[in-house]
């Protein structure tokens, strides 16, 4: 017995070390920053229609046993077969990885982009966990911002509301301190303005009367004959008077 133990023994130990990471498990770890992952994470492994998933385990690891047994014959053409890692956690996000397992049974890990392209370099699988890169932690939650009275002052009708306050105030105050010529120029101008002109000839359209004018009475002629009678002017009427 002893003897057939020791042949057992070192037949293991002679063994080629393709053929013992054939067999060995693939293991991936988190950063030690990162807490307990909820229990429904899970790392999937997907390649040609085949689907493996590893579950967390309590050391936040995950754990695939004998990769290479579980996934297709690659093709005729193809020494390898090119997997797909993603991990589906609740609370962060993990970095895509693609995985190459040869027929040798040895294993490389890379970072994938969008599209599959390869970016970063290549990791051989061995019996040291590989570490996983987490790029967010996930809120659904979003905190609610409190009052500030600074965030008024952002409002575009608290701002023109103050700027007007600020010039009415103000105006009165520049007025009195306001140099005599200017003033007075000022005021020419202010005369001058379309609105002083406004006031002073009012709008002939105001006085319109549009039942008048659809009855077919002219508003105009009537309101022209008794300016001319009131004022005396050189109307008909007036002529015969004199």
């Amino acid at each position: 017995m002893r003897i057939a133990a020791f042949l057992i023994a070192t037949f293991f130990c002679l063994l080629p070390c393709s053929v013992c990471v054939s067999f060995g498990p693939l293991t991936l770890s988190v950063p030690p920053n990162v807490p307990a992952l909820p229990s429904s994470t899970t790392a999937i492994l997907v390649t040609n229609g085949t689907t493996i998933k590893a579950p967390v385990t309590r050391r936040n690891t995950f754990v695939f046993h004998d990769v290479l047994s579980q996934l297709p014959n690659p093709s005729a053409a193809s020494t390898k077969i090119q997997c797909f890692l993603e991990i589906a956690c609740r609370d962060y996000d993990f970095a895509s990885y693609g995985l190459d397992v040869f027929e040798s049974g040895e294993m490389e890990l890379y970072r994938v982009a969008r599209g599959g392209i390869e970016i970063g370099e290549r990791v051989k699988v061995g019996a040291s966990p590989v570490e996983l890169k987490v790029l967010r932690v996930r809120d659904y939650y979003e905190v609610r911002a409190g009052f500030s009275p600074m965030s008024l002052l952002k409002n575009p009708m608290v701002l023109i509301g103050v700027v007007g306050l600020a010039f009415v105030m103000g105006m009165p105050y520049l007025m009195e301190n306001m140099d005599p010529e200017m003033r007075k120029e000022f005021e020419e101008q202010q005369k001058n303005s379309i609105l002083s002109r406004g006031a002073a000839n009012p709008n002939p359209l105001q006085n319109f009367d549009m039942a008048a004018w659809m009855a077919g009475k002219s508003t105009a002629i009537t309101s022209q004959d008794q300016t001319n009678d009131d004022g005396g002017g050189g109307g008909p009427r007036a002529r015969r008077k004199g």
